[in-house]
């Protein structure tokens, strides 16, 4: 029988690499690691910070659109005579849905925006009405306008309280979404304060709450009671973010659409 016998030289570098691969990462080799992974997670911060900045730009830009929008709605519920800039820019307790002046505090939410109302007379025919509506801590400005014509005011009363609107019924809700699938268990919800009564009332309509699927990829509710005596919120809960719509009025069934991802594809 023969016997191979290895050279005590490899034998030595197979006995070396053995204990190596036991004795596992070396104490340099961990901090290099650490620094490494430290270096990318730094790197990711920024990219991380500014989807956070477009998110909250995103809910403030559509928060000023829907503000400026309710405002040009309740301005033409208002008698022509009362539409003057005066009236407008001023907060008073008695004048129109009582939210009118220079400041507008989102429901439910602590911020608030700054609005500004330009009136142009165009004599006994027509007023051009700019409500530009500023964003807390951000020089941006979204601004709407309109033309209201005699006929399409409130009324021709020259009271600057305009009588409210008679109460509405059968009206309804619907609700739709960039992406329904990102709409969680949570779902939609839909609240209601009556105003003209002390105290207020809140409401929740039936159902409390909806959550699309892809057979109903909106959500409605029906036989809603609307008028300038009831205030309306919708709340939308997605994966990426809770949002509430400005308080309105509901004079006629309405459609809203939620962005359930802002800054995202």
């Amino acid at each position: 029988m023969r016997i191979a016998l290895m050279p005590r030289h490899e034998a030595s570098t197979l006995a070396h690499t053995s204990s190596r691969s036991q004795r596992g990462f070396s104490l340099v080799e961990l901090l290099v690691t650490i620094v490494l992974a430290g270096i990318i997670f730094a790197a990711m911060v920024p990219f991380f910070a500014n989807a956070l900045k477009r998110t909250a730009g995103d809910d403030l830009r559509n928060a000023a659109a829907n503000i400026a929008q309710d405002r040009i709605e309740q301005t033409r519920l208002l008698s022509y005579a009362s539409i003057t800039s005066a009236n407008l820019n001023t907060a008073s307790p008695t004048f129109g849905d009582k939210k009118f002046g220079p400041n507008y505090t989102v429901y439910g939410s602590s911020k608030t925006f700054q609005v500004a109302y330009t009136v142009t007379d165009n004599g006994s025919t027509s007023k051009l009405v700019t409500v530009s509506v500023s964003r807390p801590g951000l020089s941006k400005v979204t601004t709407m306008s309109t033309l209201i014509k005699t006929s399409d005011a409130g009324g021709a009363s020259t009271s600057s309280t305009p009588t409210p609107a008679a109460t509405i019924t059968g009206l309804s809700i619907t609700v739709s979404f960039k992406n329904y699938t990102e709409v969680t268990s949570a779902g939609v919800t839909v609240q209601r304060v009556q105003t003209n009564v002390t105290p207020n009332v809140t409401v929740t309509p039936t159902p409390l709450k909806q959550v699309p699927d892809s057979t109903h990829q909106t959500v409605t509710w029906s036989n809603l009671t609307g008028g300038t005596a009831f205030d309306y919120t919708v709340t939308c809960h997605s994966t990426y973010i809770i949002s509430t719509s400005p308080v309105f009025h509901l004079l006629k069934s309405a459609r809203l659409k939620f962005d359930t991802h802002p800054g995202g594809s």
